[in-house]
């Protein structure tokens, strides 16, 4: 009951508002549109038609013409409204002269015109619109939103909204939407009374690549076939529309990405490549294939599946996802077999060395172990012999009682004060940003301990703007223990300071109750540009040493402060347009990078143990230069599990040596996983890692894994 007499109350409200009079005017015919309605027979019925198209106000004259305005008074008050209205003989409705004017409850705009929603990158749409035709005043700014309707993906999408200033504004990019998905964009022009009704338009964004399928197991070789296990793919950008079995000569390294298309085999050898396409099949034929023969004589899907001969006798197999909506398509290439399979093969080998040092090493300690205990008893009986005979002798002493040394392990805790006025002290260190020199988008990048993570620009006084990393913390829902621990991450950026090499802190922003951290933040990353490179992407080769040299040269810096990079890997570094490399994570800046299982960057002695030290970001910088130089390649990828990794790390298995990496380089690696870490390189020595000699990358052959890279 109460909620139908609130309706009511509003609904009279409204009523009340809508019907308003405002008073009685001079009017020039000259200057009114043409009427709404000919015949308004009470006010009620010309407000009402006028609100229908948006217009705050309704006059009537000569007690039945009903006319749409936004604006009204220009000739001045007028006491001539003396005609009756039609059906209503309570109220004026104007005269032939005069006009009486009634409130229609109309507040903002109408709606915007002509919405275009046009196609610009896989998570992006580009949205022009015309203003409202009837703006009741200024439009001050435009609020587009994105709503999936239907997409590929099992996940929820949130909404993705956007807000646009000034009136003059008719265009926008709506990035961070999900590939693949189909939207239903709204806009919605807003003055100073309020908004308009919201104007629609519907579309779909472009497909995306599907995911990785996973390798083909080889099962068996025969002599002019290889008959291997494919795994069903999916993806989250688009539908699956076919699947495509490949072949590459052993030795060769094929393009691989989204727009690349492999030609059946005569085509192929027509044009001299070493690879081709020798089956193609819909998803809904997979249980036929999925156990594979490559090389079998048939025709699968208008490709020649044709015996395997000459070079191509222990060729490789891949499997290829296809997406397709019309004239857009889709790949996506696993990796080959030959590589996996000697993985595994080479990986057994390993094992069964491993056991056999075990069993030694186990059988060693077991014979020292028992010596150790014969030992101990003989020398403890002869110490109860000693003690007898000396007894007498030390009488006096042990009536005074024994007297026990005591170790002062207590701890004293760091004298941390309790900064009351944080932010002022901070003021002091950093630059203060001013608000409207900051933009920040509102898609969340990352959500870190203590807030959300987003990308934005900052504008400086010299009229340059650069795009950043911001953090925004709530400051003041954050209990003391994690404003203490925010505090101390936020001062391991203000002591790092900048630096070439480094992505550092720009400055933060505060309002009432948020404070906004400003990090630098890279165009690229190197882990991307490494993956991007197995698809076809340029990446300077010539440069990994020199970009090594850096990424050390920007670890010593820390070091110079007393600051340990926990989180050394290729997706903590990030790269300029020239390729000159920015250091990321250190301090609160951890918590912009991904979700990374740091597991297989981890040193030896810091499997079990929290506090991280310098030796310890050595070994990481070792996996970081294999990382670098297999192309993105993921570290220990045949061993699936962390708790493998830790194992087989403790057991002595390290790294292998890659294809193309000289015996200097490798050296240098392998001296970075030494277990002791007293004799591991200093950062001063990695520093002048670009004075070896590196030699071309010809061949990629370590596999790149996410699922076992991220959580």
């Amino acid at each position: 009951m109460t909620a139908i007499a609130f309706l009511l109350f509003i609904h009279v409200v409204y009523y009340a508002c809508a019907q308003e009079y405002k008073g009685c005017f001079r009017s020039s015919a000259l200057e009114l549109p043409t009427p709404t309605l000919a015949y308004a027979s009470v006010p009620a019925e010309c407000t009402k038609k006028c609100r229908s198209h948006y217009y705050m106000f309704a006059a009537l004259m000569n007690g039945e013409l009903c006319y749409c305005i936004s604006r009204f008074g220009q000739e001045g008050l007028s006491n001539s409204c003396t005609v009756f209205c039609a059906k209503d003989p309570n109220n004026y409705c104007g005269s032939y002269e005069a006009m009486s004017v009634y409130a229609t409850g109309q507040q903002g705009p109408s709606p915007p015109r002509r919405i275009q929603v046009t196609q610009d990158d896989i998570n992006a749409l580009v949205i022009t619109w015309q203003p409202p035709d009837i703006p009741n005043g200024n439009v001050t700014f435009y609020t587009v939103r994105a709503v999936a309707i239907k997409t590929h993906t099992s996940n929820i999408l949130p909404p993705v909204e956007s807000q646009i200033q000034g009136g003059a504004s008719n265009s926008t990019i709506l990035r961070g939407l999900q590939p693949g998905t189909k939207y239903n964009i709204s806009i919605i022009a807003s003055n100073t009374q309020g908004p308009s009704d919201p104007a629609y338009a519907v579309e779909w964004t472009l497909i995306g690549p599907p995911d990785k399928p996973f390798t083909p197991k080889i099962l068996e070789r025969g002599e002019s076939t290889v008959t291997v296990m494919l795994t069903e793919s999916h993806s989250e950008y688009g539908p699956i529309s076919a699947y495509e079995v490949v072949v590459v000569q052993t030795g060769t390294i094929p393009p691989v990405g989204p727009k690349v298309e492999y030609l059946n085999y005569d085509r192929a050898s027509k044009e001299g490549l070493n690879y081709y396409t020798t089956a193609q099949f819909d998803p809904s034929d997979f249980h036929r294939y999925k156990r594979f023969v490559v090389g079998d004589g048939n025709m699968i899907g208008g490709y020649y599946n044709i015996p395997l001969k000459n070079h191509f006798v222990s060729a490789q197999v891949g499997l290829v996802v296809i997406s397709r909506i019309g004239t857009e398509v889709q790949r996506s290439y696993s990796d080959l077999t030959n590589n996996m399979f000697n993985r595994e093969l080479n990986a057994t080998t390993q094992t069964d060395s491993t056991a056999l040092a075990l069993c030694i090493v186990i059988t060693i300690l077991s014979i020292l172990l028992g010596a150790s205990i014969f030992l101990y008893f003989v020398l403890r009986r002869r110490h109860e012999r000693f003690s007898m005979r000396k007894l007498p002798e030390q009488q006096e002493l042990t009536l005074q009682g024994p007297m026990h040394e005591v170790d002062n392990m207590g701890y004293i805790p760091e004298d941390i004060p309790e900064r009351v006025n944080h932010y002022q002290e901070l003021k002091k260190k950093v630059w203060s940003i001013p608000r409207n020199a900051l933009s920040i988008d509102s898609f969340i990048v990352r959500r870190g301990r203590f807030g959300t993570v987003h990308t934005g620009t900052v504008s400086r006084d010299d009229g340059s703007s650069s795009t950043v990393m911001i953090h925004t913390i709530a400051d003041g829902a954050l209990k003391g223990s994690d404003k203490r621990h925010m505090l101390r991450e936020l001062d391991v950026c203000i002591r790092a300071g900048s630096m070439k090499y480094l992505a550092g802190l720009v400055g933060t922003c505060e309002t009432s109750d948020t404070l906004y951290v400003v990090l630098e933040s890279p165009p690229h990353i190197l882990k991307n540009r490494l993956l991007g490179a197995r698809s076809g992407g340029a990446f300077p080769t010539d440069r990994i040493l020199s970009i090594s040299t850096s990424i050390a040269a920007a670890l010593q810096y820390l070091a110079d402060y007393k600051i340990v990079h926990t989180r050394l890997c290729a997706r903590s570094v990030g790269l300029m347009n020239d390729w000159t490399p920015k250091l990321i994570g250190h301090g609160i800046g951890k918590y912009s990078l991904e979700d990374v299982k740091y597991t297989r960057w981890t040193a030896i002695e810091c499997f079990d143990r929290q506090k991280k030290h310098q030796p310890g970001a050595i070994w990481s910088f070792g996996v970081l230069l294999w990382e670098i130089l297999s192309m993105g390649g993921t570290p220990y990828s045949n061993l699936t599990l962390d708790s493998e990794v830790e194992e087989a790390v403790m057991q002595g298995i390290r790294l292998p040596q890659l294809l193309d990496v000289p015996d200097p380089i490798y050296e240098v690696m392998s001296s970075c996983w030494r277990n002791d870490p007293e004799e591991r390189p200093t950062l001063d020595e990695l520093i002048r890692l670009d004075t070896l000699t590196m030699c071309p990358i010809t061949a990629i052959t370590e596999p790149y894994i996410p699922e076992l890279e991220l959580n």
